[in-house]
């Protein structure tokens, strides 16, 4: 099973201590109906493509959905028909909010971790917004703290 490690992470960490490792994927020659069953088995959201070991695409179960629905035979397309190709990726030392922001500005959610030019991991929106809330809820705390009662209250 894939999952991130949220562990007391903040907004300001590296987006490494929250990424998910490993990562689902497949080759850029997989079938379509092998991602779709990579992502039923491990119930993720998306798989990233390699070739030759590199990050070359990305699918996501929003990419399936639209060839399920025409009823296509996801036997004869392969991942690299389906796959994104235009990747916003982030550095593996890019911060918690810095990944929210490239996210949100691209409209996506899943980012590909990079170590260089490799993969690193794979972070979601969700991962980063349990950081986020968790900074949030912290601040809210330590704020409640520091009000003070009025007299007589």
């Amino acid at each position: 099973m894939y999952g991130a490690m949220i562990n007391r992470s903040h907004c300001g960490d590296p987006v490494a201590k929250v990424m998910s490792w490993p990562v689902a994927t497949v080759d850029d020659g997989a079938t379509l109906a092998e991602v779709v069953e990579e992502l039923a088995a491990d119930e993720i959201g998306v798989v990233l493509v390699l070739a030759a070991g590199r990050l070359v695409g990305m699918i996501s179960e929003r990419d399936v959905i639209p060839h399920v629905a025409a009823g296509a035979d996801l036997a004869h397309l392969s991942a690299g028909d389906v796959m994104v190709i235009d990747l916003v990726t982030v550095e593996d030392e890019a911060t918690v909010l810095e990944a929210a922001q490239a996210m949100d500005e691209s409209q996506i959610r899943h980012l590909p971790v990079m170590r260089g030019t490799r993969l690193a991991g794979v972070v979601s929106m969700r991962d980063l917004l349990t950081v986020l809330l968790g900074d949030a809820d912290h601040g809210l705390s330590a704020a409640s703290q520091h009000v003070s009662t009025p007299p007589g209250t």
